[in-house]
C-alpha cells in the first residue's frame, strides 16, 4: 500500500504542483461526463479516478483529442486517491454519477457512499462544496438519505439549486428513471478519516466500481 500511495502522490504531484480546487468525478468510466464538463468549464481544473485500466485509456484519449489541458484522468481507488491529495488540494466539487449499486444485501458494504467515506470527504472539501450524486437504484439512494441525518459536515442543498451540467452517460441513457441529490459542505470541522477500501467481488454490471 505504501508504494501504490507514494506512485499516486507523484502521479497527483505531476498535475498539482501548486495548491488547486479541483472538480473529481469518482469512477469515470470512459470520461464522457467529464470531459464535456471539462470543455463547458474551461476556467476549472477537472479529474477523473476509475479502477479500470482500460477506461481510463480510453478517457485519456478523449481529453487528448479534445486538447482539454483542464481535463485529467488516472487509475485509481477513491480512498487512496484521498489520501494521496498534496496539501492545498481541495475538493470544490466532487460527482458520483450512477455508480455501481451493488443490489445484493451482502455487497451493500461495497458501496462507496457511506458515512465513513462521507467524513473522509469532508476533510478535503472546503465549506460551501458539492456532491453530486445521481443513481438509478432507488435502493441506493434511499440508503444515501438514511445517513444524511447522521451527517454534521453534509447537507442537502436548498431546494430547486439547479444541476450544473446536464451531458447524458451511458447508464443514464439507458436508465428508465432516476434520482438525484446535491449536499453541501457545511461549517462542521472535518474529523482526520483514515479508512481502507473494502476487498470487493467482481462488478456485477460493468458499471464503475464506486
Amino acid at each position: 500500500m505504501a508504494a501504490r500511495r507514494a506512485e499516486l502522490r507523484a502521479k497527483i504531484g505531476a498535475i498539482f504542483p501548486a495548491p488547486q480546487a479541483i472538480v473529481w468525478e469518482i469512477g469515470c468510466g470512459h470520461g464522457h461526463f467529464l470531459e464535456r464538463y471539462a470543455a463547458e468549464f474551461p476556467q476549472r481544473l477537472c479529474l477523473g479516478v476509475d479502477l479500470a485500466s482500460e477506461r481510463i485509456t480510453r478517457a485519456l484519449r478523449k481529453s487528448e483529442r479534445g486538447k482539454l489541458l483542464n481535463c485529467h484522468f488516472i487509475r485509481a481507488d477513491a480512498l487512496e486517491f484521498l489520501h494521496a491529495l498534496p496539501k492545498g488540494v481541495t475538493l470544490q466539487e466532487i460527482w458520483v454519477l450512477f455508480p455501481d449499486p451493488w443490489p445484493k444485501k451482502r455487497h451493500h458494504k461495497n458501496r462507496i457512499l457511506q458515512s465513513d467515506f462521507f467524513a473522509a470527504l469532508a476533510s478535503w472539501a472546503p465549506t460551501g462544496a458539492r456532491l453530486y450524486f445521481r443513481t438509478d437504484s432507488i435502493d441506493y439512494f434511499k440508503a444515501v438519505e438514511a445517513l444524511l441525518p447522521s451527517l454534521i459536515t453534509w447537507q442537502v442543498a436548498e431546494a430547486g439549486e439547479p444541476w450544473p451540467l446536464e451531458h447524458e452517460t451511458v447508464f443514464q441513457a439507458r436508465a428508465e428513471s432516476y434520482q438525484s441529490l446535491i449536499l453541501v459542505r457545511t461549517p462542521h470541522r472535518a474529523k482526520s478519516a483514515e479508512i481502507t477500501a473494502p476487498e470487493v467481488p467482481p462488478l456485477e454490471d460493468s458499471r464503475s466500481p464506486a
